[in-house]
């Protein structure tokens, strides 16, 4: 394979123009209104993500790091979690649960068979750590694009997978963010581990990897329509509630709001956000964010580097790019934590 650029740009307009059939975007546009209406989704084989037809709430939310920490511990998140996902699709696949007994790495090899039937050329890549899994979402029928994921899955039970995503479209690979990424990592956020329940460490990567397709086909809503379709989180204040920064600077006032309310940003919390200070709310959430503030997100340099190179053969270790592992590996041997 050759390798690819990777940039961090928008999408430019030509290729906007080229991006999606005249379908398609109907298409996109309706499974957006969906979630919109909280009616759920299915992904068939290879990722195409289609609308359900019941309006039933999706399980399926975004949430950012701090917050899953607040969440509780690993322990805690480890025994509240479970591999149940609503699915609902022309050709559906039911989930199938992993064994936790046998190391994770070897369940996640057995399952690469039924993984390369939903998700062709799906491949797993060794890690003293753990496993990659590389894989391509082709994510609505008539697109130009397709979204490359690659999801560190660490062979701990107690640490939940960090996956980053990728655009490629014309021999260009473009980062898929920062919006519902993690920070500062620029890692995939597609689901709380403990709220939602819809995936846990050593389940069926099938359902993983569908819940990654419907992220990516969100951000491609956000793409064509310059809005996010559906519910969505704000990183939580120092009381634990929705950060104004975050709402102000990520949410846009035709979205949903983070409240809970079922109404629109603009017309539910955006007006008290815009009475507070600015520069005060950006200065507490730098100084609980390491002095970041939430444009500083980005993927760590090995992995866009991997994605260049055509990711086989190439990810870095798991541990020195996803920060729980390596904190969880300081605390067992006992070595001060290295960040």
């Amino acid at each position: 394979m050759h390798p690819v650029l990777v940039t961090q740009t928008r999408t430019s307009t030509s290729k906007m123009e080229a991006l999606l059939t005249d379908d398609a975007r109907a298409e996109l546009q309706r499974i957006g209104d969906g979630l919109d209406a909280r009616q759920p989704v299915g992904v068939r084989d290879g990722g195409i993500v289609v609308l359900g037809p019941q309006p039933t709430p999706t399980p399926v939310q975004e949430k950012s790091d701090e917050q899953q920490q607040r969440a509780g511990g690993p322990a805690a998140r480890s025994r509240q979690r479970s591999t149940r996902r609503q699915r609902s699709s022309d050709r559906s696949r039911p989930p199938r649960a992993g064994s936790r007994i046998v190391g994770l790495a070897g369940n996640y090899t057995g399952q690469l068979e039924n993984v390369q039937r939903a998700y062709p050329g799906a491949t797993l890549l060794p890690d003293d750590h753990g496993v990659w899994l590389l894989a391509r979402s082709q994510v609505i029928e008539g697109s130009a694009r397709e979204a490359i994921f690659l999801i560190a899955l660490p062979e701990t039970p107690a640490v939940e997978p960090r996956g980053w995503a990728f655009w490629e479209q014309d021999g260009q690979v473009e980062w898929i963010g920062p919006r519902h990424t993690n920070f500062p990592d620029g890692s995939v956020c597609a689901y709380h581990p403990t709220l939602d329940k819809v995936w846990a460490p050593g389940g069926d990567l099938r359902t993983l990897l569908d819940i990654y397709s419907v992220w990516a086909l969100r951000h491609l809503h956000l793409t064509v329509f310059d809005r996010w379709p559906g519910r969505q989180h704000a990183m939580p204040d120092d009381l634990g509630r929705s950060d104004p920064y975050y709402r102000l600077t990520q949410f846009k006032e035709a979205e949903l709001c983070s409240c809970g309310s079922a109404r629109r940003y603009g017309e539910c919390c955006r007006p008290h956000d815009l009475k507070l200070p600015f520069l005060s709310i950006l200065q507490a959430f730098k100084r609980r964010n390491l002095g970041l503030s939430i444009v500083d997100r980005a993927p760590p340099a090995q992995i866009s580097a991997s994605i260049a190179q055509g990711g086989h053969n190439s990810p870095p270790p798991i541990v020195e790019v996803h920060a729980t592992l390596r904190a969880h590996v300081a605390d067992l041997s006992g070595n001060p934590r290295i960040d």
